[in-house]
């Protein structure tokens, strides 16, 4: 309920109690308003059409690109997607406040929980903006600009004590959406607290899954995962405390294992928090997770209530191998003005790194009128919107349109599903390549496994990585900008759209030769087990494509289904020496927690006992951080520091044995 002692013309006398945190001299929680109506004492300055800053449910400001996350009871808000209209310097103005009985300089916060994105959309952005007055509204000056998070931020602190002693001060907020279509802010639990200097924090969140390193992202809809491949525990670490806390300890208890790792370094203030990830192999066969984490040593001490520093879960999965021979086609469907085609661009990228010689991701452009996508072929275009309800979407061998990360299946799981299917013909190419003419001829061969009869065909395409332009259009369109949406794969950090020259787009298929369902006549109509052909095609790369990053993908199609049944791709010139085989990995890599902030643990597995070169790649290509590690053996955990690189991308690059293998992380405070 509210707590709230008026004073004369609104003043807030201040009166002493009991809060988890500190003392509270006044607190607003929005409950007892009806309709859109501020609480009293509020006031506004808004030119906008739907009322400005007002009051309601979470479902109720919510809209179509600004959903608000859930939570019990009412919000304060402003929602420029919803309204679409003029929020320029749309002001909202707290009661006025008396804090003439502190003495000037006694600690004081003003403490909230907010949803704000800081978001970029269309080359236009929105800001939010503390204000305050020391007339009681006469004046106004700025206190803080307000910075991009996701989903709601509880605790969020702005410290008032240069405003202790004096009697006439108020607070506002000043949102303006740059003159664009932009998103909006909500406010809750508002109140004026007097700090303590007791330890608080809590764990909360802790849950196991298949580990989506890229976004990061932890599911458990997964039944089914790569041998090797990695299972993770997460938690959510809480400051709910005002002193800032700097280091905790956490203990995970793996199967009867306990394991201690340390978390130091950090600069957590009230109502900010760290999750961690603790990354663990998956064996082949039946793997029965069961975690125990609990937090313990925050600041070296402890914090003041234990008894939330604990929590437990477990994970069930079986551990696959892909059948030899197998190579999978994802096809996505995206374009440069697809909002929320980031999702797919960054799933591409992870199966393409955690899936080598197995995944064979194409992104299939597609151009819309107002936002023409350079990149689209029209024939590939045309076959795939025939496939998918949406952008981004796609299929993997053709089977069914699914989302590259939401819903059960994504890309992911429907690739490991088809991984383990049995090659019913294998395939292999050999490609060569005449500069003088640019041109390049395919000879895709295939022996069947088993007897194939039907209208089976050969397509190959034609792929391109490292793909850039200069012009407007090859900017991306981006949901994800400012975080609101949560992180992807560092997109949360770019503007919208984002511009040309900072995008690079990769798996681009430039051209299908055969057509979309294949070449008619390709392939015979009657195939015994064991039997082999061969199909040569022809494609002239444009001078504009780079042929040194170009891969060719043949494809074995059924037309009656339109199904993919397997699939080889290789670079530009190719020699086929032998049949394709599963490539083992002898070394494994992978970061946690990923964002890094400051420290994170690096977890390195090697086959056999190895020398291993770890660097660090700058999303230039330099490299900015290199150490050799000697006589590796088996699995182990080694410290890893970024307080020394910028907010941005970098892959990790690890080396052994002649073998490389690399992993995106992203570096975020």
């Amino acid at each position: 309920m509210i707590k709230k002692l008026l004073f004369a013309a609104s003043l807030v006398a201040l009166s002493a109690a009991a809060y988890a945190q500190g003392t509270i001299l006044w607190s607003e929680d929005f409950e007892t308003t009806t309709g859109t109506a501020l609480p009293a004492g509020w006031t506004q300055a808004t030119s906008a059409t739907d009322g400005g800053w007002v009051t309601g449910t979470t479902s109720f400001h919510s809209s179509q690109y600004f959903p608000i996350p859930a939570r019990a009871g009412r919000v304060l808000g402003t929602n420029d997607d919803k309204c679409n209209c003029n929020k320029a310097n749309e002001n909202l103005y707290m009661p006025a406040m008396d804090f003439s009985a502190l003495a000037p300089g006694s600690p004081l916060v003003l403490l909230f929980d907010i949803v704000y994105g800081k978001r970029t959309d269309s080359g236009k952005a929105e800001s939010l903006k503390m204000i305050v007055s020391t007339d009681g509204g006469t004046t106004w000056t700025d206190l803080l600009t307000f910075d991009g998070g996701g989903g709601w931020r509880s605790f969020y602190s702005v410290n008032i004590s240069a405003y202790a002693g004096m009697a006439n001060v108020k607070f506002g907020f000043r949102y303006d959406d740059g003159t664009g279509w932009l998103y909006g802010a909500m406010l809750d639990n508002m109140r004026v607290v007097v700090p303590d200097n007791v330890i608080r924090a809590s764990l909360t969140g802790v849950t196991a899954g298949k580990y989506i390193d890229a976004v990061p992202a932890i599911s458990s809809a997964y039944t089914k995962i790569m041998a090797g491949h990695e299972v993770a525990v997460r938690g959510t670490f809480n400051n709910t405390g005002f002193p800032v806390i700097t280091s905790f300890d956490v203990d995970v208890t793996q199967n009867g294992t306990t394991q201690t790792y340390n978390y130091t370094g950090l600069n957590l203030a009230l109502g900010r928090s760290v999750q961690f990830y603790v990354p663990y192999q998956a064996a082949l066969g039946a793997n029965a997770f069961d975690f125990s984490v609990v937090v313990k040593n925050v600041n070296g001490v402890g914090d003041n209530d234990p008894l939330d520093n604990s929590g437990t879960t477990t994970f069930n999965i079986t551990g696959v191998e892909p059948k030899p021979g197998r190579k999978v086609v994802v096809e996505e469907g995206t374009g440069t003005w697809c909002t929320w085609c980031p999702r797919g661009a960054v799933m591409m990228e992870y199966i393409a790194e955690q899936y080598p010689d197995l995944a064979v991701p194409i992104a299939v452009h597609n151009a819309q009128t107002s936002w023409p996508d350079p990149m689209q072929n029209a024939t590939y275009n045309s076959g795939m919107l025939t496939m998918i309800g949406g952008f981004p979407g796609g299929r993997v061998e053709r089977e069914a349109d699914i989302d590259p990360l939401l819903g059960n299946p994504n890309f992911e799981q429907s690739l490991i599903e088809h991984l383990t299917q049995p090659a019913k013909a294998l395939v292999s190419q050999n490609v060569t390549w005449d500069a003088a003419t640019r041109k390049v001829d395919v000879t895709t061969s295939l022996q069947f496994v088993e007897a194939m009869n039907g209208d089976l065909r050969i397509a190959v395409v034609f792929i391109e990585d490292g793909v850039k332009g200069t012009t407007q259009y090859w900017g991306q369109i981006n949901a994800y900008s400012g975080g609101g949406q949560g992180p992807m794969g560092g997109f949360e950090n770019l503007p919208s759209p984002v511009p040309a020259a900072q995008m690079t787009y990769n798996h681009v298929a430039r051209e299908i030769v055969g057509g979309f369902t294949g070449a008619a006549g390709s392939v015979p109509a009657a195939n015994a087990a064991g039997s082999v052909m061969s199909y040569t095609s022809t494609y002239t790369v444009p001078a504009t494509s780079n042929i040194d990053n170009m891969h060719a993908v043949s494809m074995l199609i059924d037309a009656a289904t339109n199904r993919i049944i397997n699939a080889e791709e290789t670079p530009i010139p190719f020699v086929s020496t032998s049949a394709p085989t599963l490539a083992v990995e002898n070394i494994h890599v992978s970061i946690a927690p990923n964002p890094v902030a400051d420290e994170a643990m690096l977890t390195v597995n090697v086959e056999k006992t190895a020398d291993v070169q770890i660097r660090v790649v700058d999303a230039l290509g330099r490299v900015v951080s290199e150490r050799n590690y000697a006589n590796i053996s088996g699995k182990q955990f080694l410290p890893f520091r970024a307080d020394n690189l910028s907010n941005g991308m970098y892959t990790l690059v690890a080396t052994s044995n002649g073998q490389v293998v690399s992993r995106t992380f992203v570096v975020q405070r």
